[in-house]
């Protein structure tokens, strides 16, 4: 049985569609939906000599859909047509075929104008119908059971952060032209780089990608920290052994943490997939780290610039209005909108204007359905709010972290971006985070901050992410961190606090790395905490040797 669950109303749709078509042997069209939620199917939209009515109703009961039907009556009759189908998402009897059936005997054949979730079923799961399977992304992800053995080790290696959320990504997520391109792509040439603007969709649509894959029983392999020698290494030396490597932002984020030599270590990773069939590799980056790359590197530049090389452009002004639309309905749908959203959404056919933006992205349309953003503001000032982010969307996260979160929530996002562009450990986090509490605020002991904070800003800024049996914390998208870079940049005193107050050589490495040498000479160095002995060690030996000094304050720490 096929899990029709994840299926909105509108794509049980156009599934419905799909088959009827199929079955009927003729071009079919769908017109806007009436007020009842349903919508029709039909031959001719200009006379609709045949009409299918599709209820989508699923886990509902019998009366529900019974109840539902006999306000379609009077309904059909005013349209006369020549056949009448009902398609449904409910399991039905013969009895309940036979009284939907008297409703509407006039218009069918028999009761097999009738379909209910059992036939639906029956007609997927015949061989000949695999192509309305493989259409419909859901179905078969659904029916291969991959995102059930999401723990499996044997297939998703080092994938904490691509599960994060996993279920929810995919009942939400869109397959778009750009997704089937792009799996045509990687199908004939095995390597892809997908870019496109922040927040245009590249990562869910890439690991979207990977589950795809992994239910055709490839293994996959993932890093978002741009460790490309971690990867290479940790690949299966069996060479038939069918295996993808997922490069999230691969080039590196905004702040280009890539190495000198990290575009060789991309190369020799292309190269080595290029050399091995059963494997596949799959990039995305951002357009403008990517025009980076070339400039900095000419051997990058010549790399992507060979004809044997496939890039894909995602780019959202290319991606059809219907496409936008699906996009957007299913986060209002599977998000449970109260009615008097959707219905502000849906006056005045306000959602033309939305999916139309010329800033519409998906990233925004999360955002804006989430519910700790959207219940600020009342359901019939909802499309009032979205335009609102549309036309200012470099604002959202200012807003939110100025106006709707506390005082040590900004501290905590600030500590956080002090420490890492990624994930951390959530013990290193709270180290830092509880050290410039207790120099900062006034700390009511009685309260668990930590906790609060937590509470309060999973799923609106950050996610927490269980690895090797450890949490860690990061960010919830790149476009986070792209607010935070630009609020400290402008913001001397906040990055003044976070230095006197670092607990960690992380954060004096990622944003201080110039006062490094004074800080070597003061003897300071040792106050902090360092990934390892052996880190803690180099450093000050690395900087001892280079500024030829010797502090007696790491006299007990070199044994000296």
């Amino acid at each position: 049985m096929f899990n029709f669950n994840n299926l909105s109303d509108f794509e049980f749709e156009i599934l419905c569609k799909d088959i009827m078509q199929k079955k009927l042997g003729i071009k079919l069209y769908t017109f806007p939906r009436g007020r009842d939620g349903g919508i029709d199917i039909t031959n001719d939209p200009a006379s609709r000599t045949l009409v299918i009515q599709v209820k989508h109703y699923i886990n509902s009961k019998y009366a529900d859909l019974i109840s539902s039907l006999k306000k379609e009556v009077g309904k059909v009759k005013a349209l006369q047509p020549q056949s009448y189908y009902i398609c449904c998402a409910v399991r039905l009897t013969a009895n309940n075929k036979k009284e939907i059936y008297e409703m509407f005997s006039d218009y069918m054949e028999s009761a097999n104008n009738i379909l209910s979730l059992l036939d639906i079923n029956d007609f997927l799961e015949n061989p000949e119908n695999i192509d309305i399977v493989r259409k419909h992304y859901k179905l078969w992800l659904e029916s291969t059971s991959i995102l059930s053995e999401v723990t499996n080790q044997n297939v998703f290696i080092d994938c904490e952060s691509l599960l994060y959320n996993i279920e929810e990504s995919s009942r939400e997520f869109v397959a778009t032209g750009c997704y089937y391109e792009c799996l045509n792509i990687l199908d004939q040439e095995r390597l892809l780089l997908l870019l496109g603007m922040p927040g245009a969709g590249k990562t869910v649509t890439t690991k979207m990608i990977a589950l795809y894959y992994a239910s055709e029983g490839y293994r996959i392999r993932y890093t978002t920290n741009g460790d490309i020698k971690d990867i290479k290494n940790a690949l299966s030396t069996e060479k038939d052994l069918p295996e993808i490597v997922l490069l999230d932002d691969c080039l590196g984020q905004h702040y280009f943490k890539m190495k000198e030599t990290q575009e060789n270590e991309l190369l020799g990773l292309v190269k080595y997939i290029a050399m091995n069939k059963s494997k596949r590799l799959i990039m995305n980056s951002r357009v403008t780290i990517f025009q980076q790359a070339k400039e900095r590197s000419i051997e990058f530049r010549q790399f992507a610039e060979d004809e044997k090389f496939k890039i894909k452009i995602l780019d959202m002004g290319k991606i059809s209005i219907p496409d936008k639309g699906r996009i957007f309905h299913n986060h209002l749908f599977f998000k449970k909108l109260p009615a008097s959203y959707y219905d502000d959404v849906c006056r005045n056919y306000n959602y033309r204007k939305i999916v139309m933006h010329e800033n519409y992205t998906p990233r925004i349309m999360e955002f804006v359905t989430r519910f700790a953003n959207y219940s600020s503001v009342t359901g019939e000032h909802y499309f009032e709010y979205i335009m609102k982010c549309l036309n200012n969307p470099t604002e959202i996260w200012r807003d939110e972290f100025s106006e709707k979160i506390q005082q040590e929530d900004r501290l905590f996002m600030t500590t956080l971006y002090s420490l890492t562009d990624t994930s951390v450990e959530e013990d290193t986090l709270k180290r830092a985070f509880n050290y410039r509490l207790k120099n900062t605020l006034t700390i009511d002991t009685s309260i668990n901050i930590w906790e609060n904070v937590l509470r309060r800003l999973e799923g609106a800024f950050i996610q927490i992410i269980e690895k090797y049996g450890e949490r860690e914390i990061g960010v919830l998208n790149p476009s986070v961190n792209d607010f935070l870079k630009k609020y400290l940049q402008n913001n001397d005193i906040e990055r003044e606090n976070i230095k006197e107050n670092a607990t960690e050589y992380a954060q004096i490495k990622r944003g201080f790395s110039k006062e490094m040498s004074a800080i070597m000479l003061s003897g300071e160095a040792i106050d902090y905490n360092y990934s390892s002995p052996t880190e803690e060690l180099f450093v000050i030996l690395s900087y001892i040797c280079r500024l030829n000094v010797l502090n007696d304050n790491y006299k007990l720490k070199l044994r000296i």
